[in-house]
């Protein structure tokens, strides 16, 4: 009697083998995506540093929304020697003055601003790595950043206008694991201009 309610060889095989086919599957998707999170830097949030100072200006005389070359100067205000790379990749953010203070216009690259009422700093792709460059106390550097996409959006919309363009920088998690003399804090120089669409 017992043995006639034990179901029969193939369709037990058959069972089993339904049963495996969804860990198999999710084995897969597994091993699929693995390579695509190797490709993402972790998230890292980091406040705007109080250790350095660092200043936004065109890299020539003639006007940022044509040229879309920027100079970075960064000085080193804190007591230790700080490291940043040779050729650090910058966020940046074009806000638009309005009634009620700055509108978000248009903004990108790996580093952001959290949101508009919060100054933490977001970095969500490669932000520069080897080589890097030292910054002793007092020392300052010279950073030659080309960012055509913030220049065509640092000009003006309509009429006159007041914009500000922000770069943000702030290293990887990686980065700042690998060298513990990389700034725990993040980089935000602005420039304001008032500008008149020709």
């Amino acid at each position: 009697m017992a043995d006639s309610q034990k179901p029969p060889p193939a369709a037990a095989a058959s069972g089993n083998m339904g049963d495996m086919k969804t860990p198999l599957a999710l084995l897969g998707l597994v091993v699929c995506t693995l390579p695509l999170l190797a490709q993402q830097p972790a998230r890292r949030v980091v406040a705007p540093c109080e250790l350095t100072t660092s200043s936004l200006t065109p890299s020539s005389s003639e006007k940022p929304t044509k040229v879309g070359e920027f100079t970075v100067l960064v000085r080193n205000d804190s007591a230790r020697t700080l490291a940043l790379p040779r050729s650090p990749l910058f966020g940046w953010r074009v806000d638009v003055a309005a009634r009620n203070g700055w509108k978000l216009k248009a903004e990108g690259g790996p580093v952001r601003r959290i949101e508009a009422k919060d100054p933490h700093i977001v970095v969500v792709g490669p932000s520069g790595s080897e080589p890097m460059e030292e910054l002793p106390p007092a020392a300052s550097r010279t950073f030659i950043v080309n960012l055509p996409e913030a220049a065509e959006a640092f000009h003006p919309s309509r009429g006159k206008s007041s914009l500000r363009l922000t770069l943000y920088w702030a290293a990887t998690a990686e980065l700042a694991r690998l060298n513990p003399a990389v700034p725990a804090c993040g980089l935000a120089p602005q420039l304001v201009v008032n500008a008149v669409r020709p």
